[in-house]
């Protein structure tokens, strides 16, 4: 897989070597979803999503156990890789953004 990737989130820039990005190799499970998953995600980003991943899950100490925060992290997944191609994607949300400071800080 070596071939250009398109990926939405950083349009193929986001690798450090200046190497042209390439798409995801493994995905968690093989549906449609995560087809549309795929198509639209370098392998570079899926990285940065699994770290930033597991900052949302312990900042707003989500459940997998629970329906809705299962929904928050992937509305978070959905903007953080800009799955829709809004152009909106790479944003954190403000408690686990790199600049975020307590509040009287």
């Amino acid at each position: 897989m070596s071939d250009v990737f398109n990926c939405n989130r950083c349009k193929g820039t986001s690798c450090a070597d200046k190497t042209p990005c390439v798409g995801m190799t493994n995905p968690p499970v093989v549906n449609t979803y995560w087809n549309k998953v795929v198509a639209v995600t370098c392998q570079a980003c899926w990285g940065e999503w699994k770290e930033m991943e597991v900052k949302i899950i312990n900042e707003y100490r989500l459940n997998m156990l629970e329906r809705e925060h299962r929904q928050m992290l992937k509305k978070f997944m959905t903007d953080f890789l800009d799955l829709e191609g809004t152009g909106a994607g790479a944003v954190a949300p403000d408690a686990v953004a790199e600049n975020w400071k307590p509040a009287g800080q």
